[in-house]
């Protein structure tokens, strides 16, 4: 099950103005993503790469609708403190991946992207392999 009704949230369900995309409908997503990833690298054992620690549920859910042998390894970044001489927003690899992609099918996993800009580094580094 992805996610619970607003009221399980407790007093934090206050909070919640609308819904936009129903458990349900999230859930037939997933489902159907991993149809597809199922279908399109049948044979390949692909390597799913995930951001730390927030895609956790989420690639939990995906793997468990997908029917093919997968491998999953992580990434965690950390921010620069301030005072540092990096500039705003900007990111370090706490934790790099293990399991080598070259030559792989790699698909990258997220959680949420705002600017994108922690998503363009991790991307350039990886393709850098």
């Amino acid at each position: 099950m992805i996610g619970h009704p607003p009221e399980a949230y407790g007093q934090m369900a206050d909070d919640i103005q609308r819904v936009l995309i129903s458990q349900e409908e999230i859930e037939a997503r997933v489902l159907q993503l991993g149809q597809e990833i199922s279908s399109d690298y049948a044979g390949l054992n692909p390597l799913f790469i995930g951001v730390l620690k927030g895609v956790v549920p989420f690639l939990a859910d995906l793997l468990r609708a997908i029917t093919i042998p997968v491998e999953v390894d992580y990434l965690d970044i950390a921010r620069f403190r301030p005072g540092r001489q990096a500039r705003p927003g900007a990111v370090r690899l706490a934790k790099d991946l293990a399991a080598p992609i070259e030559g792989r099918h790699v698909l990258f996993v997220e959680d949420v992207i705002d600017t994108g800009m922690t998503l363009n580094y991790l991307l350039r580094n990886i393709r850098t392999r």
